[in-house]
This record gives C-alpha cells, sequence and structure tokens, in this order.
C-alpha cells in the first residue's frame, strides 16, 4: 500500500498521495472502533453508522457549492417545510402545556401530527420533484455552504 502511494506521489502529486493517506487513516481508525465494539462484544450498535453519516452530511452541507438552479426552482418551498416542522412541534408543546392528560389531548396531537404531515408532503413533494430534476446526474440536490471542509467539524459537532 505504501508502495502505491509513494507511486501516485511520483506520477501525480504528492497532494493526491496525502489526501488518500489520509482517507486510508481515518478508514483505519473506524473500521478498529467498529471491530472492538462488534467483534468483541458481540453487540450490534447502529449508532457507529448513525454518527458517521451525520458526520458525511455535515462535510456535504459545509464543503460543497450550493446549486442555484435548484435553490430558485424549489429551495423556497424546503424553508417553509422547515417553518411547517417548527410549527408542528410548537403546537405540540402547546397542547402538551394546556391540557390535562386524557383522550382529547392524545387526539389532538394525533391530529397536529397527522395534518402537518400532510401539509409538509403536499408542500415538499413537488419541491423534491423539482430539485431532483435540475442536473440529476451532477447534482440533483440543493448543494451546501462552500466553505472550507474544516469547518465541518464544527458543523459535525453540533450534529452530535
Amino acid at each position: 500500500m505504501l508502495g502505491l502511494i509513494i507511486l501516485v506521489g511520483v506520477l501525480q502529486s504528492w497532494s493526491i498521495a496525502l489526501s488518500i493517506l489520509c482517507f486510508c487513516l481515518i478508514s483505519a481508525v473506524m473500521t478498529m472502533g467498529a471491530n472492538i465494539q462488534w467483534g468483541y462484544a458481540g453487540l450490534i450498535n447502529f449508532g457507529i453508522m448513525g454518527y458517521t453519516a451525520l458526520g458525511g452530511l455535515a462535510a456535504v452541507l459545509v464543503s460543497v457549492p450550493p446549486v442555484k438552479e435548484a435553490w430558485q426552482v424549489g429551495g423556497l418551498n424546503m424553508i417553509l417545510c422547515v417553518f411547517v416542522i417548527v410549527a408542528i412541534v410548537f403546537s405540540i408543546r402547546f397542547i402538551l402545556k394546556k391540557f390535562k392528560k386524557t383522550k382529547k389531548r392524545n387526539y389532538g396531537i394525533a391530529a397536529v401530527i397527522i395534518t402537518g404531515l400532510i401539509l409538509l408532503r403536499l408542500i415538499s413533494g413537488p419541491a423534491i420533484e423539482s430539485i431532483e430534476a435540475v442536473s440529476p446526474a451532477t447534482t440533483g440536490f440543493l448543494g451546501g455552504m462552500g466553505l472550507p471542509i474544516l469547518f465541518s467539524w464544527i458543523v459535525g459537532a453540533f450534529f452530535a
């Protein structure tokens, strides 16, 4: 492996070789952690893969430049979906604080959740389809912030 990395450094560039070495070391540490938890203890811990996925999401959201065309066709509807989710959460909190624990309260919470999910689907469905239609082979999503990848550590810490 070391010979191949040196060969990449000589034939292509040393920055590519060092980035390959960095990815290899990160993968080795993650593999050892998964092996220790899953292999020795015999327990399946899906939290490892969940936090790995959150780290990958943080890297994409920080480093990928925004796709302006996708924002134009469906970005505002996706932001509206975030506000609808916040409204659902605050409505449920209001119901939990103002009503005693009865079936009426449970039915109210269920109604808020079902209505909110239907509203979310009505808003997000066309937005998702139009966003994914914008150059689906290369992007197909809204993109990120276009910042250096180093900032993804901070975003990943907030996600965790």
